[in-house]
């Protein structure tokens, strides 16, 4: 390499690669040297930029060389080691030394060495020909310890057969089924480990055979015994949870059973833990005792098969694999020829350190949280499982189903010591080939729990009984919520039937009276009768076909709920079931009494929040024809009371003519009582039933006001109308109709007439038609049903109203002095009748406080009015004609009781208008004989009357 640079005096001088450093300070300037030290530098720069290019784009290039370059040197080296042998072949003297040392080895006996080789390489090669065959047998006997014990040893032998460094001949040249049967012996492994822990989850099994197979496991995966032990925990779980996952609706039989295999489950875990892993005493647990024997060899002696569970080990005596194999297989002739390695292979086990320690506290902590986990599991989908059962009989038929399964293991928690029961022992030889000696014991559920877990867990009160009682509540309100729902879908759709004006529900006095008798055909049948009773006590109670269906569903939904929960309550009362109650415990089972109890109250609860629930859905109907009615404005005010008073003899009737709610809203306290929902009430309603009647009721009293406001309003604007309207003078057309009254003087004598005046004798013709209208609406709403609250307060609202109007008469100063002496009287008897036909709602308790005000008020008003009109009258006239006056609008009233009858409702009952009763005298003297009355005892002195007085006594 040559370098070209320029001088100082602008000529290049060529520096080759190899001068000599001194050379060039020789030859050359400092600057030039500079320069060429410059130059040299920004070329080796280039040249590392060029290479760093280079290899980045031809990475794979270079990769790819390498390798060539590399197979090159293998294939070299075989060419010449194929020259080297082929050299060695054709050498002569290498042959015939080879052919002396041949001679030399037979003469010392190597040839049955070699024979030895042979024999041992075959009898390894038979054993690997007949594993598979035995495996299959061992899975389908569920033997898979047998069969993990196979495939270890199948895969030592093709590790032995696979190292021939000490062997005359290359074992897998020579014998190349080796290979082919060890690639069908390989996929056993993953297969094993598979059907055992499936295996795992199957609960009919010996604690022999989940010991043997937990070893299996362990042999193969090479997992710890914490893992085995968790490993048979999710396995049982898994299984817990698919059966909680089934959502196929099943009746009580096939749920019964389904909670059985749960149970079954449950308890076979726990005892399987407790004889397999626990230890009793010092002795070992059944799962050690298999590893211990493992680890001692992996086969047992056969002349010590009666030693007990401690064996000799098998590096001291001849051992033997025949067990593992069938009979036909004459595996026992093969054994002398296998290697020692084979005869005394011994597995590896992590019983020891970190990974290896299990102590019998690592086994309580982790049942514990197993425990947890199922609570937890059964919390979470227990209630999905349980929400096919749609009613309480059959849910209670299940319990009950299941307290039988519970029942043992539940009383041995009563017992005051849990006590293990021995049987004769039971000589078990394992499938190891050792002798175990199982003392077979009866463990209670107390007891296995105690020792599994430290702790007593029960299967009903900590996994089922909550989900149970949760689903009994959930049958409780989703009942109730259908009856809560009935007003709406009921009544809303045949509210809208009430604009017919026909309606029965528009008119109940047509409804009470206008119906024909039921006995119109001569032949009257039992049935009949009792039709007609009943169709009586509708017509009293003024039962229309809706307000008696509303009843009747409503009794009907809570009749099907009582038959429904009835045999769940009757736990209450049914204290000797054998099932719950025994002598020889003192404590209820499965806390039955109380849960019932529980049960009870949220049952009287979710009854008392329905009820209400209806009551708010009919005050909701009321308020929404109220919204209705304020966008209609007075277009549908018929129609909308009766939509009103329909809904409130609704809310009446289920408060005071239901049968079933007064049964169901009772509560049992004695022993003795057969049922839990008796047909006899008691004397003293309960509380709770008078408070749903109050709430009830307050929708009746809300629905009546809007129909008595409307009722007031009419009557006010029909006397304000009289009032202003009439001429009250000598014009008043009332004034024809006066009666005329003698005056007596009571010092003359009776014979002389006094003077005579004339006075009203019945108030006015407005007045009445007005009250007589008011009556015909009582009677058109059903009078005889209203309550008795209503119709006092309409009577007191609307008499205060009233007077109201002639007060703010009286006070009209414009009209009021047009009115004469004669208008003034008039008005006068007007008032003092009026005041006579509302007197009853007058008479109320007067010593409590509010009632006491309302009657000074209504006083203060009516002789407010009265003060008003008397001061038209002259003084003296007054005071002469008022006590006749008075008379008169007594004798009024009496004459008025038939057509205004309904407004007397609340007023004593009038005495003067009785007719006086017919003596026996009068009665003879109606009767008119057809012949003389003919004479008994004449022989007694007794007189005869004639017949009229025409006929003397003979």
């Amino acid at each position: 390499m040559s370098i070209k640079t320029p001088t100082k005096y602008g000529f290049n001088t060529d520096f080759s690669s190899t001068t000599d450093a001194d050379e060039l300070f020789i030859k050359h300037s400092i600057p030039e040297l500079r320069s060429l030290e410059k130059r040299t530098r920004s070329d080796i720069e280039e040249k590392k930029q060029e290479l760093r290019l280079m290899v980045g784009e031809r990475y794979r290039d270079l990769i790819d060389a390498a390798d060539s370059i590399v197979n090159m040197r293998k294939c070299a080296l075989s060419i010449q080691e194929e020259l080297h042998h082929m050299q060695d072949s054709c050498d002569v003297h290498a042959l015939k030394r080879s052919v002396r040392t041949q001679v030399n080895e037979d003469n010392k006996g190597t040839k049955d060495e070699k024979k030895h080789h042979l024999y041992s390489s075959a009898a390894q090669i038979k054993l690997l020909v007949d594993v598979p065959e035995q495996i299959w047998r061992s899975l389908e006997s569920h033997k898979y310890l047998n069969a993990s014990r196979l495939y270890l040893i199948a895969k030592l032998v093709y590790k032995n057969l696979q190292a021939h460094d000490d062997t005359p001949f290359n074992v897998s040249v020579t014998f190349p089924v080796v290979q082919r049967q060890w690639d069908a012996v390989s996929h056993f492994k993953s297969q094993i480990l598979q059907k055992a822990r499936h295996y795992l989850k199957i609960t009919e099994q010996s604690e022999q055979s989940l010991a043997e197979t937990l070893c299996a496991i362990m042999l193969l995966d090479d997992v710890t015994k914490k893992d085995v032990f968790q490993l048979c925990l999710d396995g049982r779980t898994s299984v817990l949870s698919q059966l909680l996952e089934k959502s196929i609706t099943k009746d009580v039989k096939s749920l019964t059973e389904q909670f059985k295999e749960m149970i079954h489950i449950i308890r076979s875990s726990v005892f399987h833990i407790g004889l397999v892993f626990i230890r009793t005493g010092d002795d070992l647990s059944l799962f050690e005792s298999y590893l211990h024997q493992l680890q001692q060899g992996f086969s047992v002696n056969e002349d010590n098969l009666h030693t007990p569970s401690s064996v000799m080990s098998p590096c001291d005596s001849k051992v033997s694999l025949t067990r593992l194999y069938s009979s036909s297989a004459n595996i026992h002739l093969l054994m002398r020829y296998l290697p020692e390695s084979i005869q005394t292979f011994t597995p590896f086990f992590h019983m020891s350190g970190p990974r290896g320690n299990f102590t019998q506290d690592d086994i309580h902590e982790r049942m514990n949280g197993w425990f947890d986990y199922i609570v937890q599991l059964f919390q979470e989908k227990l209630g999905m499982l349980l929400s096919k059962v749609t009613c309480a009989r059959d849910l209670n038929e299940l319990r009950k189903n299941i307290w039988n399964i519970l029942k043992d293991d539940e009383s041995s928690k009563e017992e005051e010591k849990s006590t293990t029961i021995k049987h004769p022992s039971k000589v078990h030889r394992t499938s190891l080939g050792f002798i175990l000696n199982i003392q077979r014991t009866a463990w209670s559920w107390s007891f296995a729990c105690n020792l599994v877990f430290n702790n007593y867990f029960s299967i009903w009160n900590d996994l089922l009984r909550q989900g149970f009682n949760k689903r009994f509540q959930d049958i409780i309100q989703s009942s109730f919520a259908e009856l809560s729902k009935q007003p709406e879908k009921l009544l809303k759709n045949r509210l809208h039937k009430l604009i017919n004006p026909n309606n029965e529900e528009r008119h109940l006095g047509k409804f009470i009276w206008a119906h024909d008798s039921i006995f119109s055909s001569a032949n009257v049948q039992e049935n009949m009768i009792s039709s007609f009773k009943q169709k009586i006590e509708c017509l009293v109670l003024a039962q229309t076909s809706i307000v008696g269906e509303a009843k009747l569903t409503f009794d009907k939904n809570l009749r099907d709920i009582r038959d429904d929960m009835e045999i769940v309550f009757a736990l209450i009362n049914n204290r000797t079931d054998e099932l719950f109650y025994g002598k020889k415990f003192n404590g209820k089972l499965f806390n039955a009494h109380s849960d019932t109890e529980d049960l009870s109250s949220f049952f009287q609860e979710t009854l008392m929040n329905s009820v209400i629930s209806y009551r708010n859905q009919l005050n909701g109907l009321i308020e929404e024809i109220d919204i209705l009615e304020k966008t209609q404005e007075n277009k549908s005010i018929l129609e909308n009371n009766a939509k009103r008073l329909l809904i409130a003899r609704i809310s009446q009737t289920i408060a005071y003519e239901s049968l079933e709610l007064p049964t169901l809203l009772q509560t049992t306290t004695g022993r003795d009582k057969p049922n839990y929902f008796s047909s006899r009430l008691s004397s003293a309603p309960d509380p709770r039933l008078v408070n749903l009647r109050q709430l009830l009721m307050e929708v009746y009293f809300s629905a009546h006001k809007p129909w008595m406001q409307w009722i007031t309003n009419n009557a006010q604007e029909a006397v304000l109308k009289m009032l202003y309207n009439s001429p009250w003078n000598e014009s008043n057309i009332q004034t024809l109709i006066w009666e005329e009254i003698s005056m007596q003087d009571k010092a003359n004598s009776s014979d002389n007439e006094g003077a005579k005046i004339t006075l009203p004798s019945q108030s006015s013709n407005e007045l009445l038609r007005c009250l007589y209208d008011i009556c015909k609406e009582l009677n058109r709403v059903g009078s005889p049903t209203l309550h008795e609250d209503i119709i006092k307060d309409f009577f007191a609202e609307l008499s205060l109203k009233i007077i109201e109007k002639y007060n703010s008469f009286t006070l009209d100063e414009e009209s009021f002095t047009k009115v004469s002496e004669k208008g003034a009287i008039q008005l006068l008897f007007d008032i003092k009748f009026l005041r006579k036909v509302f007197e009853g709602c007058w008479s109320s308790d007067q010593d409590e406080e509010d009632d006491n005000k309302a009657y000074q008020k209504k006083e203060e008003m009516f002789n407010q009015s009265l003060r008003a009109i008397k001061q038209k009258i002259d003084p003296i006239d007054l005071t002469v004609f008022e006590p006749y006056l008075n008379k008169n609008v007594e004798r009024h009233y009496a004459r008025s009781s038939i057509m205004l009858g309904l407004l007397f409702q609340l007023n004593p009952k009038i005495t003067d208008m009785r007719r006086k009763s017919i003596t026996l005298q009068d009665y003879h003297n109606i009767i008119m004989p057809v012949v003389p009355q003919a004479a008994r005892f004449t022989l007694l002195p007794i007189s005869h009357k004639s017949s009229g007085g025409n006929f003397k006594n003979s």
